[in-house]
């Protein structure tokens, strides 16, 4: 989990500086409206507070609550963010998802459904609050009830089928982790408790390709290497035709 969070800390000041120069780069994302002001300050503050982490994880490695003060700052930062956008009308809905990946990656399945219905919560309270002039509308369009329903219920849906599939994948990777983790233990336990059988099975590997090879050299089991019987025909010609050469040179054989 560590290491995790030491990553997890960088991305985010990373997804922060890509939000801003979203938000300076093309200014139609941010809606016409008073609360389009704060998304600057916004930005700013969400930097601060990831730098404020990254101080945090290097000063305190090892605090357990390092993960969840994470995402709880970012579960607030993007309900801030969607409000100051237009709500149903914000571009920055999405980040909701990476939220609710990073608590499937630092924690267990329920509490990647619990961080879901915690954001559904949030961003449906904030709609609803807005829509009943509780507190400021922060979007320009006029939407029913209705409509509001249904967006509200395809991001419920979107939300928890996003946590259902990522605590699934976070799931299956910590399970194979740990396989490779035992593994591996299993073979440090083999090399400190048994040195001289692993090198002694290295050594009898070695000894018998080597003797495999000489034997190779020599013939099967020290017999003498048989030769191609082509090899041997052209071997016997060659010699009956020096010795028939040979019995020119001394010419015929005189009798008494």
């Amino acid at each position: 989990m560590r290491e995790w969070i030491d990553w997890l800390t960088r991305v985010r000041l990373l997804m922060i500086a890509l939000i801003l120069s979203v938000g300076v780069a093309w200014p139609s994302y941010l809606p016409a409206t008073s609360g389009s002001r704060y998304f600057l300050p916004l930005v700013i503050f969400w930097i601060t507070l990831g730098a404020s982490h990254i101080i945090l994880v290097r000063w305190l490695p090892n605090a357990g609550w390092h993960g969840f003060v994470q995402v709880a700052s970012d579960v607030v930062m993007t309900s801030a963010l969607v409000y100051a956008t237009g709500l149903q009308e914000s571009y920055f809905i999405s980040l909701y998802l990476l939220v609710i990946i990073v608590a499937s990656i630092l924690f267990s399945r329920n509490a990647a459904f619990l961080t879901a219905a915690v954001c559904v919560a949030l961003l449906g309270g904030l709609t609803l609050l807005a829509y009943e002039a509780k507190i400021p509308r922060t979007y320009v369009g006029s939407p029913t009830a209705e409509v509001l329903r249904l967006w509200f219920l395809s991001n419920l849906v979107g939300f928890l089928a996003v946590a259902y599939l990522a605590g699934l994948l976070a799931q299956s990777l910590r399970s194979k982790g740990r396989e490779l983790e035992e593994k591996r233990e299993e073979l440090g336990f083999h090399r400190r408790h048994h040195p001289f059988h692993a090198r002694g099975i290295n050594h009898y590997g070695h000894g018998r390709a080597s003797r495999a090879a000489q034997s190779n050299r020599r013939g099967n089991l020290g017999a003498p290497v048989r030769r191609h019987p082509r090899a041997q025909a052209g071997r016997s010609q060659r010699g009956i035709l020096e010795r028939r050469l040979s019995g020119h040179k001394r010419g015929p054989v005189s009798t008494a």
